[in-house]
């Protein structure tokens, strides 16, 4: 076998496999042998067919089937020489083949790209530590009350903080409906996500059966024109927020003096979670930047193709999307987290990151005896194999992190948390 490797790029190959007619003469004799007993023609019995009778009527067809039943044997053979670990299915190409003759073909295929790893002993990147203020506990606190709020169909127009049951319509630029693009029954809140400034403008007084046209910009800067036809309107009504209010609220507080303390831990535990994910974040970003790799299309298209499954399982409006729009959408975002991947996999060897059985024995004994009570399953859950091994895989990721971050240099800014609200407005134009 005569093999010839051709890179086209730093992941993808073309391997030209010439296979001699002597290495292919005694499997394909025995082949045929075993083809010819199966054939009958007139005047002859089944299997006694003269062979030059049965190479005239069908020996085309049995090289074709020959070709079908062995290519990938060569193919398996050829790669398995050369050491090649292919991550798509080979495209073959230029096949040629006849009786007596030799076996020619290539095969075009995609491999992990061989790449070194940037220098990695002085990270440095930037954080934003954020402090929290009042404004985060009022937030949490109407959170609270929203969710034991009532709502009052009120008669007069819609004022700013009152929602407008309705049906969208989507129209275009001459005022004529977007087939496929109508919803119905949604709740608009006047001054909150997209119905904001002009957006907001446009529907305050509004009443039941009434008709407005709103222009509401989308978080890509695209303006979308929608006939709403308003069902009701209606008021969001509050509990107080004292001691009765706390105990329904949260049913391991007696007052609303604990309710805020517990509220208050879980702002700290949120803004510290951000912040170890940014830095997280950082560091990927750090390596995605400085490590010279090409993703192979191959992987990046698969993790594409499972996004946009999952965002059309989840998302009604995405359904009707164009495939190219998303796969645009997706397409760096699929490149970075592909090249993520594979350094990630080269660290964990470069770091010896392991967890051995006994570690994770406890570490699973502590996430048992930390939810056990919240949750019973716990337990068969850890009993599942794909669960242990993953979670595994969370450890030693874990591990890893904090082996890079040992290694990192990080500036921070503190800001609070309402000067970064005020940042993140600006930066949308007020939107």
């Amino acid at each position: 076998m005569n093999i010839q490797i051709k890179d086209i790029n730093s992941f993808t190959k073309e391997v030209e496999i010439n296979i001699a007619w002597k290495d292919l003469e005694d499997d394909y004799q025995s082949e045929f042998n075993q083809f010819r007993k199966k054939i009958s023609m007139s005047g002859y019995r089944k299997g006694k067919v003269p062979v030059a009778l049965v190479k005239s009527n069908y020996g085309k067809s049995f090289e074709v089937d020959f070709i079908d039943k062995n290519l990938n044997i060569y193919y398996q053979k050829a790669i398995s020489e050369q050491h090649l670990h292919p991550i798509s299915k080979p495209e073959i190409s230029d096949l040629d083949f006849s009786e007596g003759s030799e076996l020619k073909f290539k095969s075009t295929f995609e491999v992990i790209p061989q790449y070194d790893l940037p220098k990695y002993d002085k990270i440095k990147i930037n954080l934003i530590k954020l402090t929290p203020t009042k404004t985060d506990m009022d937030k949490s606190l109407e959170e609270f009350q929203s969710r034991q709020s009532t709502l009052k169909t009120l008669d007069q127009g819609a004022k700013t903080g009152n929602y407008v049951e309705c049906d969208l319509q989507e129209i275009d630029a001459a005022g004529l409906p977007v087939i496929g693009k109508k919803q119905d029954g949604r709740f608009l809140r006047l001054g909150e996500g997209y119905i904001q400034g002009d957006a907001e403008k446009s529907l305050l007084g509004i009443k039941a059966d009434e008709n407005r046209k709103v222009v509401v910009t989308m978080d890509d800067d695209s303006k979308v024109t929608y006939d709403i036809h308003a069902r009701k309107v209606q008021e969001l009504i509050k509990p107080d927020l004292d001691d009765e209010f706390a105990k329904i609220a949260d049913d391991s507080v007696s007052s609303l003096k604990e309710l805020k303390a517990n509220i208050q831990k879980q702002i700290d535990k949120s803004l510290e979670d951000d912040y170890i994910s940014a830095k997280q974040g950082e560091i990927i970003n750090w390596f995605v930047e400085n490590t010279k790799l090409e993703p192979p299309t191959s992987m990046v298209d698969n993790y594409i193709d499972n996004m946009i499954t999952e965002l059309k399982t989840k998302s009604p409006e995405a359904k009707t999307m164009d495939e190219a729009t998303l796969r645009k959408i997706y397409q760096k975002r699929g490149e970075d987290q592909i090249k993520w991947y594979l350094i990630q996999e080269k660290l964990m060897n470069a770091e010896k990151i392991e967890v051995s059985e006994e570690e994770l024995k406890t570490e699973i004994q502590k996430q048992i005896d930390e939810f056990k009570e919240v949750n019973p399953d716990v337990i068969k859950y850890f009993k599942k194999p794909q669960n242990k091994k993953r979670f595994q895989e969370e450890l030693e990721v874990k591990q890893l992190f904090e082996k890079i971050e040992s290694f990192t240099t990080i500036k921070e800014t503190n800001k609070t948390t309402d000067q970064f609200r005020k940042e993140q407005e600006k930066a949308k134009g007020g939107k």
